[in-house]
């Protein structure tokens, strides 16, 4: 119980620190409208997997990610530099998050069965 907070924890800490470190510290021209969306991390706490979303078409969303990954250094540096209290700081890895992929999906498809339900309504009256 209390590992898990821990975990939460560092994790809400991560990504905000991580966030900051994308808007605020990265110079490379690659990185777009980046926005970290959740963070996973291994259970010892070392491993973190960043799960990005990235505004923008399929070819700004790869070139950010190839971005972001040539970033991973100076990023995982930068969290080391604030995370001076902490023994370690995890090894970081970007993954593109694809959750916000299917949600907006859904809502497409949701979008469309009321606009049939309405056009069914209409054609019946």
């Amino acid at each position: 119980m209390v590992l898990e907070q821990k975990k939460k924890h560092f994790e809400k800490l991560l990504k905000r620190n991580i966030s900051y470190i994308i808007q605020k510290k990265t110079k490379d021209p690659r990185i777009g409208f980046v926005t970290v969306t959740r963070i996973i991390l291994s259970d010892d706490l070392h491993n973190a997997k960043i799960y990005i979303s990235v505004l923008g078409t399929k070819e700004e969303q790869e070139k950010s990610m190839k971005g972001l990954l040539s970033a991973t250094k100076f990023i995982r540096s930068e969290l080391a530099f604030g995370f001076k209290k902490y023994r370690f700081t995890p090894y970081i890895s970007f993954h593109y998050d694809k959750e916000l992929e299917k949600v907006h999906q859904l809502m497409a498809q949701v979008y469309r069965l009321e606009k049939e339900k309405e056009t069914d309504k209409e054609d019946a009256e």
